[in-house]
């Protein structure tokens, strides 16, 4: 695991905005595999820029969201692919080539095995970006899922309802299951990146740096990746440093 420390939350957006229009360039084709939350909106707000002033194409990218809330639909507001429509893929014209699990499927085992079907239709994921709960999960993967899980159905884990809160100041009721791509779908992305910010995430940081792999700390399974990149700011960085 390849470790880069910038000096705040600007820096870091900007560095990995600059990652992914990287290969990007080098294969226009690529696809992404693309995290919700707070963490990446600088990020997304770089690479929307990149395009708006030419600079970039995203006319042949596929993008995968990585997870989704069960039960409720994709046009709510509330779901994260609403949010990666408003955030990215409709400012960039990427509609098109866009692919997300259907939190109100009726059937969402089945919805699981579609979504598997159709990443491996386009080839697999060249470049699976991830944000970092404080509990070290990876998209919705919670303690302690198995490394080799495919797309599923998951229980979310109280911290990370409670992480998630801000995005519900309506009242709507924060869901208590979601679907999202497994630890063994993302670990088969030919290069993985890894953005954390903040104090907050600091002791999960140090935990993951430090520790063996351990299905207690979701992220860890990425330990034994062969291309990943943990790209933190100075704060999230603090307590590993210390």
């Amino acid at each position: 695991m390849k470790i880069e420390i910038v000096a705040d939350y600007e820096a870091l957006s900007k560095r990995a905005a600059a990652i992914v229009l990287d290969r990007v360039t080098q294969r226009p084709e690529t696809v992404l595999a693309l995290p919700t939350g707070n963490t990446p909106i600088g990020m997304y707000k770089q690479l929307v820029q990149a395009y708006w002033e030419g600079r970039t194409d995203f006319g042949q990218v596929w993008a995968f969201a990585l997870d989704e809330y069960a039960e409720v639909p994709a046009e709510d507001r509330h779901s994260f692919s609403s949010f990666l429509r408003h955030h990215f893929i409709d400012p960039v014209g990427l509609a098109a080539r866009f692919d997300h699990l259907r939190g109100e499927a009726s059937d969402l085992e089945a919805e699981c095995k579609r979504y598997e079907l159709s990443i491996a239709a386009r080839g697999g994921l060249d470049l699976a970006v991830l944000g970092l709960g404080v509990n070290g999960h990876i998209a919705f993967n919670e303690p302690p899922t198995p490394f080799d899980s495919r797309t599923h159905v998951v229980d979310l884990a109280g911290s990370t309802r409670e992480a998630n809160a801000s995005y519900f100041p309506d009242g709507f009721p924060i869901p208590n299951r979601g679907v999202t791509m497994g630890i063994g779908t993302i670990l088969e992305a030919q290069e993985i990146l890894v953005i954390a910010s903040g104090s907050s995430k600091a002791p999960i940081v140090a935990r993951i740096v430090t520790a063996e792999p351990t299905v207690d700390i979701p992220a860890s399974a990425l330990k034994g990746h062969p291309h990943v990149m943990l790209l933190l700011d100075e704060e999230a960085a603090t307590g590993w440093k210390d």
